[in-house]
């Protein structure tokens, strides 16, 4: 797999914690993902350090003994950072970069770090700017203390540190409020640009899933298309949206959006629900998963339970299992093929399962459809209004009237009817 940056590579220190209560498996995959995560970066791990957390210390997370032990391996191995992968306080990484002398990462300036080199869309870089910021700013708080205190100062007055981190606090707030005000009139522009699509809207399909689980290269196939497709974490975080032509001959809108991770950090999902927002006001949502994962099930569990904080669960239609050609479990996946939703099986590397997952697609949009007659006068016409995807089949006449039959998607029904009065009343 190749990394994201061309750049000198870094060397970090990695530190996993994990609990007695934790399995060796659930270890190895937890394990498993991180290493992904910094590889996706580029970065090199010199040495892996794996202490048990027996209770969350509040000032320094692991053990104050623990800490001391990881600088001593740090010194003796010399990495550019140490990298913890847990959701540290900001009180917790000061502390560890002043017992070990080494630059602390954890968890979520991690994946903070790997979205920033894969956002494209200006919406993107801007969410990703105000997660940064939004995670540096209580940082620095936290450190004022020390700055000031290492600075010198008259006691009671602010020293020098402390007033330089004031201003740095001020500025970041500034930025912050100029970030959240061009993004609030991207969203107004977006919600009014959706609106005008709405009128006419084809129905469509958001691919969601756990990061890496194929959704890049589904949408490819099925649409014929060619959306980067890169075997590394978080490839896609900009919503891309392709249409397909059904064997119905129906067109129907397909959008691949960024992929989930486990303990992704809530000012992640926070920053992400607006460019979500695009795909996930989709008419139905198709989870994707990846049976060649060794804990295939939890992937699910994250995507459900990610969806969920998004209000969007109760839109999905379709999981698509997929790499079938790699199955890790057989117990999970015959689980997974109980999930009270449709499920196709597929392997978009041997192109098998597409046809059953394009007759599902078929399926739920037939679902989505009723037969409707509407009356006119003779003299009256619904042509000019019939929306996209929606169809007059035939027209009967009878006597002074006209019976104009359609296939109309069912939300669509008060429109009509209210088109239908509104020409009943016209001259």
């Amino acid at each position: 797999m190749e990394s994201i940056r061309t750049e000198e590579v870094k060397n970090v220190l990695l530190v996993t914690t994990h609990t007695r209560n934790e399995g060796e498996r659930r270890e190895y995959i937890k394990d498993a993902e991180t290493r992904r995560l910094i590889d996706t970066l580029g970065y090199r791990i010199v040495y892996q350090h794996s202490p048990t957390l027996r209770e969350e210390n509040p000032n320094t997370y692991i053990g104050k003994g623990q800490a001391e032990e990881v600088r001593d391996i740090a010194l003796s191995y010399g990495p550019d950072m140490i990298i913890f992968d847990s959701i540290l306080t900001p009180r917790q990484g000061k502390n560890l970069e002043l017992i070990t002398g080494f630059e602390i990462m954890d968890r979520e300036s991690l994946i903070i770090t790997i979205f920033e080199e894969n956002a494209h869309s200006r919406e993107a870089k801007l969410e990703l700017e105000k997660a940064r910021l939004t995670y540096l700013r209580p940082r620095l708080q936290d450190r004022k203390a020390s700055y000031s205190q290492q600075r010198g100062g008259v006691r009671g007055a602010k020293g020098e540190g402390e007033r330089e981190i004031e201003l740095i606090r001020r500025n970041m707030d500034r930025f912050l409020f100029s970030i959240e005000k061009e993004l609030e009139k991207i969203r107004k522009t977006r919600k009014i640009q959706r609106k005008e699509r709405e009128k006419g809207e084809l129905f469509s399909f958001a691919l969601t899933g756990y990061t890496n689980s194929g959704k890049s290269s589904l949408l490819n196939l099925l649409t014929e298309s060619s959306t980067l497709v890169e075997d590394k974490l978080f490839a896609t975080l900009d919503t891309t949206v392709r249409k397909m032509r059904l064997s119905t001959g129906q067109e129907i809108l397909i959008s691949d959006t960024v992929g989930f991770i486990s303990d992704l950090p809530h000012s992640l999902i926070e920053a992400f629900s607006s460019t979500l927002e695009e795909a996930l006001s989709a008419s139905r949502i198709i989870i994707v998963l990846d049976l060649s994962h060794p804990d295939v099930m939890m992937t699910y569990e994250v995507t459900k339970t990610t969806l969920q904080e998004l209000g969007a669960f109760d839109k999905v239609a379709l999981v698509v299992l997929n790499k079938s050609d790699m199955i890790d479990n057989d117990i999970a996946y015959q689980n997974l093929l109980a999930l009270p939703f449709r499920t196709v099986t597929t392997s978009v590397k041997k192109r098998e399962g597409i046809d059953e997952l394009k007759k599902a697609l078929a399926e739920i949009l037939e679902e989505e459809y009723g037969r409707y007659e509407f009356k006119l006068g003779l003299e009256k016409s619904l042509w000019p209004y019939v929306r996209e995807g929606d169809a007059i089949e035939k027209v009967d006449y009878l006597d002074d009237l006209q019976i104009v039959h359609m296939r109309i998607r069912r939300r669509n029904f008060p429109y009509y009817q209210s088109i239908v009065e509104k020409i009943k009343t016209s001259d």
